[in-house]
């Protein structure tokens, strides 16, 4: 049985400054003041420098409900599927347990605290900007991390999206909330946790037709020895019919328990990345659902079957990168991904939907979900599931060292191990990659450089030691990619200007400021970030710049301008691709058409170098918040 506990709370600081306003869970902080216009909105004319107070303010949360007498039989245990970040949780005046980790999911036995009738729940926000300076301070040595306009120092110390600490394209807005819901499970032998999935062919033809081997793999948490009995189903979501049901009785021990189960599917329709049918309308794959039941609990996920390879072989230009799905070679036209809103609660299932479906219309089969913002949701992989996008999945670490201590690897170790269990049976997903740029930044920073070998022996017990081997363990059936841009594994040298192995980072263009042309320089065998910037619509400037304020060099322009040479890059290219616009609108769409022509010449030769460049992903599909 499971008591939700998602919906109203009251919200107060832990100064006195506000007390007792609404927040809605899952929700974030910053979203709560906003509504009850306690802060005005950060994204508006230069208001994000005002509201930086709120994420150096401890807050609170609190929730009373009723418990009935029978839900007190067995053990509860209180669920929080995503904390944003250091969260002390109070029931009934008691301790029940801290939270360090956004990524983590959190589980705390609360049995002997719970009562029947009336419970109070107190959760406390301790700022994850306090948190970051202590334990930076506190470490033996400075671990560099990466700078904006408007920034939050030390967030490489914390485990919390890593761009609310601001970026040179977003704002400085430390959120902090419960995002993925809360609940108290019960249960008077086990707990379901994860349910995987992964499919083979029995034989070579029926990766187009025949019968697959479906591997289910269950987690649980037994809290007494005990023998139950499990049911596994396989259903295409178009079908009343299951394709495949098997019962199975399983003799678990207390505590974590993992065991696989394989089922038979005949002819299942396979998964194919994204396409178009000869109308020029988008084609969407049929998933499958595949569920785990016992007494009282069931888990469900939606999967399909497709078989995909990263291949990365030496060869006479270097080390080729591309992926093979069903078979056949795929060129990955994509883009990145950044969070879709720098404020959670904004981050909505409709917002989801549009981007994605613009990214599909685009004729793009591919998103890379770039390393400093989050691991999706649910409901994001879904989509990319069903309309055949390939996911580049990075680890959430961006441009910055971190520190290699034993309570961050160990809290890393169970971060990675909770979302590769939580996604691995998503058939979109087809890479996973360690980091963003962590390899390049070793040459950015004068520690890093004057003592490499101290930073790189941090960095190797995090991302391979940590990272790599976790995930190897865990899902044998995709490939393991250290580094965005590298050559691959045991390569530990900067691949920005590699072109000629791994994936590239190109950025001559647009932050060296060299002319379009200069893409023709490059050979590259897989670009995974490159772009040119825009001004945004005359329609969304508006949006957050006063009548007033409507001149490339006014205050509230040159804020939401992030890159310190950004405006001045595109205005140089003014002249040296069109005649110099007239007027304010004039300047915003001409960008977009220099944007436009810079992405062009980009896309257009490195597609004519296949099969030696097999993939293009463009920086990026979408904003934090409107520029």
């Amino acid at each position: 049985m499971t008591l939700n506990l998602n919906g109203k709370w009251d919200l107060s600081s832990a100064d006195g400054r506000t007390a007792n306003i609404d927040i809605q869970i899952p929700g974030d902080i910053h979203s709560a003041l906003i509504d009850a216009n306690q802060i005005p909105d950060s994204y508006y004319a230069e208001n994000e420098l005002d509201i930086q107070w709120v994420g150096k303010t401890d807050w609170i949360l609190e929730k009373t409900f009723e418990v009935k007498a029978a839900f007190l039989i067995g053990r509860q245990f209180l669920v929080i599927e995503s904390a944003d970040t250091f969260v002390r949780v109070i029931l009934n005046g008691k301790e029940a347990g801290i939270c360090d980790n956004y990524f983590k999911r959190w589980r705390f036995d609360i049995t002997e605290t719970l009562k029947a009738g009336k419970n109070k729940l107190k959760l406390v926000f301790e700022s994850a900007e306090k948190h970051a300076e202590e334990l930076a301070a506190k470490h033996p040595y400075i671990v560099p991390d990466s700078k904006a306009p408007v920034y939050s120092p030390h967030r490489n110390f914390v485990r919390k999206i890593q761009c609310h600490g601001g970026w040179d394209w977003g704002p400085c807005i430390m959120a902090s909330g419960i995002y993925g819901g809360i609940c108290i499970e019960q249960t008077s032998d086990c707990l379901l946790d994860y349910l995987e999935f992964a499919a083979e062919p029995e034989s070579r033809e029926a990766q187009k037709s025949g019968n697959w081997a479906a591997s289910l793999t269950v987690t649980c948490t037994a809290i007494k020895d005990c023998k139950k009995t499990f049911t596994f189903r396989i259903t295409k979501e178009t079908e009343a019919t299951p394709a495949a049901e098997k019962t199975f009785s399983v003799q678990l021990k207390k505590g974590e328990n993992r065991f696989t189960k394989t089922l038979c599917v005949k002819e299942p329709e396979i998964w194919q990345p994204a396409s178009c049918t000869s109308q020029g309308t988008p084609k969407e794959n049929v998933l499958y659902n595949i569920v785990v039941r016992t007494i009282g609990q069931r888990l469900c996920k939606k999967t399909a079957f497709r078989t995909l390879k990263v291949v990365s072989k030496a060869d006479k230009d270097g080390k080729s990168l591309y992926f093979e799905v069903n078979g056949r070679a795929v060129f990955a036209k994509g883009s990145n991904w950044i969070p879709c809103d720098a404020l959670p609660s904004r981050q909505t299932k409709a917002k989801y939907e549009r981007l994605l479906s613009d990214l599909v219309a685009a004729n793009q089969n591919c998103v890379r979900v770039w390393g400093g913002g989050q691991y999706e949701t649910d409901y994001f992989y879904e989509l990319c599931d069903r309309k055949g996008i390939l996911v580049w999945q990075d680890c959430m670490f961006a441009c910055s060292l971190y520190p290699a201590t034993t309570e961050f690897l160990t809290s890393v170790k169970d971060e990675i191990t909770h979302q590769v269990k939580r996604l691995q049976s998503h058939p979109c997903i087809a890479i996973w990659c360690g980091n963003n740029e962590v390899l390049g930044a070793f040459n950015w920073y004068e520690e890093s450089r004057a003592n490499r070998d101290l930073y790189l022996i941090g960095y190797d017990r995090l991302n391979e030691g940590v990272l790599g081997k976790t995930i190897k363990e865990l899902d044998g059936t995709r490939t393991w990619w250290p580094s965005s841009p590298s050559a691959g594994e045991n390569d530990f040298a900067d691949n920005w200007h590699a072109d000629g192995k791994g994936d590239m980072h190109y950025w001559s263009v647009w932050h060296e400021g060299k002319p379009f042309e200069a893409y023709y320089d490059i050979k590259p065998r897989f670009v995974s970030e490159f772009g040119y910037q825009s001004f945004p619509s005359l329609e969304g400037v508006k949006r957050y710049a006063p009548e007033s304020e409507l001149n490339l060099t006014s205050p509230v322009m040159e804020h939401h301008q992030k890159n310190n040479r950004g405006n001045s890059i595109i205005i140089e290219n003014f002249s040296r691709y069109f005649r110099f616009p007239e007027g304010f609108a004039n300047m915003l769409y001409l960008s977009q058409v220099q944007q436009a022509l810079a992405i062009k010449t980009a896309v257009d030769y490195w597609r004519s170098l296949r099969p030696l460049c097999m993939g293009a992903i463009i920086w990026q599909l979408n904003d934090v918040w409107p520029v």
